[in-house]
């Protein structure tokens, strides 16, 4: 544990969690701004940051299926490239690394903004 700890100072993961977290936080609300009618919130602190899906029955692209919003999704981000977990039945959970880029997690809210445009129908 001292040896992680080491590690995170000397390479600067806290800062970067904060200001790669806080980007992807921006870019999250972004999205949910503008596709409010699929993602309702966003919410979380440095890299752990989740968003909150409208109930499946109000994503065209879900409502035929199931499974709950979060599983499709998660397959969906999956299928895109990106690694998430669903929490529940509308919430997806960003987990990144903590040495995380600004252009990878660019790269990611793409993505993440695609499946929700895909899922829009």
């Amino acid at each position: 544990a001292l040896k992680v700890l080491e590690i995170v100072e000397r390479d600067g993961l806290e800062k970067n969690a904060r200001e790669v977290g806080a980007f992807l936080k921006d870019g999250l609300e972004r999205i949910q701004r503008d596709h409010s009618d699929v993602v309702r919130a966003v919410r979380g602190l440095g890299m752990m940051i989740g968003f909150e899906l409208a109930a499946r029955e109000e994503i065209p692209g879900f409502a035929a299926s199931e499974k709950p919003a979060s599983a499709q999704f998660v397959n969906c981000l999956h299928n895109a490239g990106v690694l998430t977990v669903p929490s529940g039945t509308q919430v997806i959970r960003l987990l990144p690394a903590l040495n995380l880029t600004q252009a990878e997690a660019e790269e990611g809210l793409t993505k993440i903004e695609s499946v929700v445009r895909a899922a829009r129908g």
